[in-house]
């Protein structure tokens, strides 16, 4: 006879059969679907939300083609009416320039280059999307961005850069002889490693900087603002010696571990944004599998011999 585990009554929810369990119940949020703020949600309150370009509204957009104070949607019964408030550019429904307008769930409007709906959400369904949102833009081990969300918003970036002429680069950044480490002590202290790589170059990164895990040991920086050739040389030092400085000990004497590291710099020429993209990636790539010809725990680049100057770090 198969032993039966008994049931363990603090681990065991009791449903009374004559009691009433209340429905989730469906609220309006606001869905942004497009531009750079694509994903975000925002559950709506009743009366008057504000929406436009200040920090001051309720609800937020990074986007500079929205005014300060762009549109206020208002919650009044069963009703979710939009009122543009005298906004530069415009707020559109349906394709359509309004001044005032209401918001059927699920009809398309945009402000900017934001374009978002309404829809009708239980609480459980906007957990499940938030969830499949992050896994869709984090590495979940390190908790940095993954490659189709960096590569996304370093498309975003490469059309801002172009339109004010600003220099772009890309950093890449590869763990040496990272093999040795998950064969030596085993994944889970390789996971740390790649775990601590990440949170050192957070660490020694500006805050509006771009980094990711671009696949496997290799990650990914892209400086944002005014860079050169020095200042990127400066800043892939600061976070190779981060690391070279810090000690892992895995049930033993503490070792080192160090990083190989390539960069490109590039004035903008007018390319299409993903093509430039793609382009300071390949020469990016090329310059770290330089620094581990050259012998590891090294920044290089393929634009003549790497700097070795006291340079402003950026």
């Amino acid at each position: 006879m198969r032993n039966i585990e008994p049931a363990n009554l603090d681990q065991t929810t009791i449903i009374d059969g004559g009691s009433y369990v209340p429905a989730d119940h469906h609220h309006p949020h606001l869905i942004i679907f497009s531009g750079i703020n694509s994903g975000r949600r925002h559950k709506l309150k009743r009366g008057i939300t504000t929406i436009g370009r200040s920090p001051t509204t309720d609800i937020s957009l990074n986007d500079d083609r929205v005014s300060r104070v762009h549109c206020i949607i208002e919650w009044m019964g069963d009703t979710i009416t939009i009122e543009d408030k005298a906004s530069t550019n415009g707020t559109f429904v349906d394709s359509c320039r309004v001044s005032r307008a209401i918001l059927s769930p699920g009809v398309i409007f945009q402000l900017g280059h934001s374009m978002m709906k309404i829809e009708f959400k239980t609480e459980a369904e906007i957990r499940l999307e938030e969830s499949l949102l992050y896994s869709a833009t984090f590495d979940t081990l390190t908790g940095i961005f993954n490659r189709y969300h960096f590569t996304k918003l370093a498309s975003m970036e490469m059309a801002y850069a172009s339109r004010h002429m600003l220099p772009v680069g890309i950093i890449m950044a590869d763990i040496d002889d990272f093999k040795s480490v998950n064969d030596t002590y085993g994944h889970q202290w390789g996971d740390f490693v790649l775990s601590k790589f990440a949170n050192i170059v957070i660490e020694n990164k500006r805050t509006e900087d771009l980094v990711a895990r671009y696949g496997g040991d290799e990650f990914i920086i892209l400086p944002r603002g005014e860079i050169s050739q020095e200042t990127m040389y400066a800043y892939c030092e600061r976070i190779r010696h981060a690391l070279e400085d810090f000690k892992f000990s895995f049930d033993s004497a503490p070792i080192g571990i160090t990083a190989s590291i390539g960069f490109h710099f590039k004035k903008i020429e007018g390319d299409d944004p993903d093509t430039m993209v793609s382009d300071l990636i390949q020469h990016a790539d090329q310059a770290l599998y330089l620094a581990k010809e050259k012998g590891r725990n090294r920044t290089e680049s393929l634009m003549n011999e790497s700097p070795r100057l006291d340079t402003a770090p950026l």
